[in-house]
């Protein structure tokens, strides 16, 4: 058990180094970078193939691709023993597997009574090496901007835990397929039947698809890549706002494409393990703001987003900048005419209205909201390799229909305290602390942070600052950290030093 557990931990190392070399080398060496860590997740089956996949995005052309298509399977041999006597004594013929997947691989299957199914079949032993690696990430410390941006992580980590156990039990993904294929009508998409009587907690059985990947699908004409963009924005919607649960893992592997018997495209979705329930709170919350945006009715923004789960008092921070954020974050809704995803650049429009401050942004919101940016994510990437111009916001109106917009309207948010929406915008406390290091009058390091963050400076100055104070000065960083939290957050300088050619201040205002 020992050294099994070494062997993990050390596989974890190794990938934590790759993952570092990975954001530091530059586009030459990149892609070698990613294949040496693609093989590195691939090396271990779980959790660690499960980062891979999630890395591997949308994208049918990067190194991580190895994750979702061309991993080497478990021979049917090794496998066999989960499929139960019903599903045994049904079968006729089953095919060794061509392709395996983080937790599990799928077998092509005939039935005595000519059906053809897709078994997927979970890897043995697979649940507990699932639960051994959750231990070692729970040993994971807050660093770099998780800790510098106050992440809730435990929360990330707890998110993390239960979704990664909840994919081990194909019992939960046949419930969940059943849900989806029974309520919801997107024209263009397709959503296998599943046989419950041969499905178990390590096996799932379903109708087999056949279709083309994501990047064959991106060569078809016009036309049909638009009946595949509406189809996916549609099932977003509507998975969102009416039915209130979203698929949560947008990889290539999960979709097939295909033209049906009128020739029009339609969309095979794979792979329920992963998804987001979405309250009718926040959802709603989440429709008015889009509504009043896309109108050009007032609206307050801030307790849009607390009531979409943002923490109140890290979003307070922002509040100035609301409006310009939600005009970058709605363009696609706002715009009059059918919108390119290229047009978007969301991550410079970000980067040049909040800065670093976007990391605070992201602190602000809750856990699970990942899963959904991810799903949101998902479908921008594949619009913008499908390169086609779509109308957002006729779309969501055709989803969720005039009763449901009604509903958005009246939906009354919910009460934020004074001390929250205020926070930001008190005179007798700080709103930034500002690093400044300049080296011959020129300025060499530029910070400006939430206020709050002095309370923890030591993570804060970089590294290689704090040893040059400690070394030249009598500063006590961890001591003016202490002073914060005691006397409060109110505007002060708190240290200005000259360290040979360099000068360093840090103060709050």
């Amino acid at each position: 058990m020992i050294p099994r557990l070494l062997n993990k931990t050390l596989h974890w190392y190794r990938i934590a180094l790759a993952m570092r070399r990975l954001k530091r080398v530059d586009s030459p060496t990149r892609r070698h970078a990613q294949q040496t860590l693609a093989l590195l997740l691939a090396d271990s089956r779980g959790l660690a193939m499960k980062i891979g996949q999630v890395m591997a995005g949308s994208a049918d052309n990067n190194a991580f691709q190895t994750l979702v298509t061309s991993i080497e399977p478990l021979p049917l041999s090794a496998v066999q023993n989960s499929l139960g006597k019903p599903l045994v004594q049904a079968l006729q013929a089953i095919e060794e597997s061509v392709a395996a997947a983080s937790l599990g691989q799928v077998h092509r299957a005939l039935l005595h009574n000519g059906t053809e199914v897709a078994i997927k079949i979970r890897y043995p032993g697979i649940v507990g090496s699932i639960k051994a690696e959750l231990k070692l990430s729970a040993w994971l410390p807050s660093v770099g901007p998780l800790k510098r941006w106050q992440f809730n992580v435990n929360d990330y980590k707890t998110i993390l835990h239960r979704q990664l156990l909840r994919e081990t039990d194909y019992r939960l993904e046949m419930h969940t397929q059943q849900r989806f294929q029974q309520t919801l009508s997107v024209p263009g998409l397709f959503i296998p039947p599943v046989y419950p009587e041969f499905c178990s907690e390590a096996v799932l059985v379903q109708a087999w698809a056949t279709g083309s990947r994501f990047s064959e699908a991106c060569t078809w004409s016009k036309q049909h890549r638009l009946e595949i963009g509406r189809t996916l924005l549609m099932l977003l919607w509507q998975s969102l706002f009416v039915h209130g649960e979203v698929h949560g893992d947008p990889h290539p592997g999960n979709y097939l494409f295909r033209l049906n018997p009128q020739g029009n495209a339609e969309t095979v979705l794979l792979d329920y393990g992963c998804t987001v329930v979405v309250a009718p709170p926040r959802r709603l919350a989440l429709l008015k703001l889009m509504d009043a945006y896309h109108s050009g009715q007032p609206i307050d923004a801030f307790r849009c987003f607390v009531a979409m789960g943002f923490n109140a008092e890290k979003l307070a921070h922002l509040q100035v900048k609301m409006p310009g954020l939600c005009q970058i974050l709605l363009r696609p809704f706002l715009s009059p005419r059918p919108f390119q995803m290229q047009e978007w650049q969301l991550s410079t429009s970000l980067q040049a209205l909040l800065g670093e401050q976007r990391w605070w942004f992201r602190a602000a919101g809750p856990a699970d909201l990942m899963l959904l940016l991810r799903a949101f994510h998902g479908v921008s990437q594949q619009l913008a390799q499908l390169d086609v111009a779509l109308p957002w916001w006729p779309l969501l109106q055709n989803v969720v229909g005039q009763e449901l917009l009604a509903q958005a309207r009246a939906f009354e948010l919910p009460p934020v305290s004074a001390d929250d929406s205020l926070s930001a915008n008190s005179h007798s406390h700080a709103q930034r602390l500002c690093i400044r290091m300049t080296e011959h009058g020129n300025t060499v390091i530029a910070m400006d942070l939430p206020a709050e963050t002095a309370a923890d400076l030591e993570s804060i100055i970089p590294l290689s600052v704090r040893e040059q104070i400690v070394a030249a000065t009598t500063v006590d960083i961890a001591g003016l950290s202490r002073r914060v939290q005691r006397e409060g957050i109110v505007p002060q300088e708190l240290f200005s030093v000259e360290l040979g050619q360099q000068h360093c201040r840090v103060w709050l205002e």
